[in-house]
């Protein structure tokens, strides 16, 4: 009997997605799915719209306007595809991956994934751009030495004393641009790391401290937060992401309601709405206070990380920091081939391209991680959140019944 009371309660709380692991893979495979063709559709859409234009305007690092071949410039096209790879390398690491990440043939690894790299190749337009200068110079600089050219026409070279003194400033700024973008990804992480582990606490909280209905003896309203706080966080990754369905997810990953799910869809802020609902169904119970305030204390930190997740996605690294970063990098590499000429002639060329992938690399890694919610494992952090609520919901009761035989 006691057996059948728990699986009852339980089928209150759990997603038909959730009640078992093959599910949950494969629920989680379709939302994968689903994102990844809501992007195809996305990039087709806007690789049609620039088909008839070479000039793109971006406020990026560069903005090429050269009339080179629309493969090598067609800058959305780079950028889509790096976002693809982002997508497809969300990990959280276990085990295993912890081994290979460590492994001493990791460099053999590295090297050999380097011609596939979405981030290496987003490289493409301003190194090409680089290398295309250093090949003019070199270039001009053979057809002044063997005579080609008028007499007036002067060797293009320059001392490298410039590049000596200004070379510290470069790489001061790149360290500094890697390091500020790491903090921000960082923080980021510990921000939806403390949204799971307040997820746990609150669900304990919600089924301990709760109470039942006086006339019903069951736990409607408990059964409401617990639904609310599995949506909380596909609304929070929902609020900072553009890819997949909110309304899929909720449908798929929840047992919420049609009307729960028309009133999140149609708040502005969802993931305030859902806390505020939770909050009501906290209310309504009449719980002793003091229970009240330890779970007060949760609802403050879901409200501390979305406010501080707000921060890092609406205020950049300052803007005029990260064009000086690139203003100066153009432009050390624009003038490089003129400082290479006298002491390494043809090598000028393979020389400036090796040194403009290594420092442009530097500066992409930065900008990357400036925004950290697209490379963050966001949707198995959810479902992480999710799957603990459910387990601890389908324990609860059989560990009620233990506590109460002990005693």
């Amino acid at each position: 009997m006691a057996a059948t009371n728990v699986a009852s309660r339980t089928s209150m709380f759990l997603a038909p997605s959730q009640t078992s692991g093959k599910a949950q893979a494969a629920g989680l495979q379709d939302w994968t799915d689903g994102s990844l063709r809501s992007f195809s559709l996305r990039k087709n859409s806007v690789t049609a719209s620039k088909a008839q234009t070479v000039q793109k305007k971006a406020r990026g690092p560069l903005v090429v306007k050269a009339v080179v071949p629309k493969n090598l410039v067609d800058v959305t096209t780079i950028d889509e595809q790096k976002f693809e790879a982002l997508v497809l390398r969300r990990v959280v690491f276990n085990h295993d991956d912890w081994k290979k990440h460590k492994s001493s043939g990791r460099y053999f690894r590295h090297m050999k994934s380097i011609f596939t790299s979405k981030v290496i190749g987003a490289l493409g337009p301003a190194v090409s751009v680089m290398t295309g200068i250093a090949a003019g110079v070199v270039g001009w600089n053979e057809l002044v030495t063997m005579g080609a050219l008028p007499e007036w026409a002067p060797v293009l070279h320059m001392s490298n004393l410039p590049y000596t003194l200004t070379a510290p400033a470069l790489s001061f700024l790149l360290v500094f641009r890697t390091n500020a973008s790491y903090g921000r990804f960082d923080e980021a992480r510990k921000m939806w790391g403390l949204m799971l582990n307040r997820t746990r606490d609150i669900t304990r909280q919600a089924l301990s401290y709760m109470a039942r209905d006086e006339h019903t003896y069951e736990y409607p309203k408990r059964a409401q937060f617990i639904r609310h706080l599995q949506a909380f966080p596909l609304a929070y990754k929902h609020h900072f992401l553009q890819e997949g369905s909110l309304e899929e997810d909720l449908r798929q990953f929840t047992t919420l309601s049609d009307e729960e799910i028309a009133g999140i869809l149609a708040a502005t802020h969802r993931p305030n709405y859902v806390l505020l609902v939770m909050s009501e169904c906290m209310r309504s119970c009449h719980m002793d206070p003091i229970y009240r305030v330890a779970m007060e204390a949760n609802f403050a930190t879901f409200a501390d990380d979305i406010g501080g997740s707000e921060r890092l996605f609406k205020t950049p690294i300052p803007l005029s920091y990260t064009r000086l970063t690139s203003r100066f990098l153009v432009l050390y590499h624009m003038f490089l081939p003129f400082a290479l000429w006298d002491p390494l002639g043809w090598l000028t060329i393979p020389v400036t391209a090796t040194c403009a992938a290594i420092f442009f690399c530097i500066e992409e890694v930065g900008v990357l991680i400036e925004n950290p919610f697209p490379i963050l494992a966001l949707d198995v952090i959810a479902q992480s959140a999710r799957t603990n609520a459910a387990e601890l919901v389908s324990l609860h009761e059989g560990i009620c019944n233990l506590v109460a035989k002990d005693t």
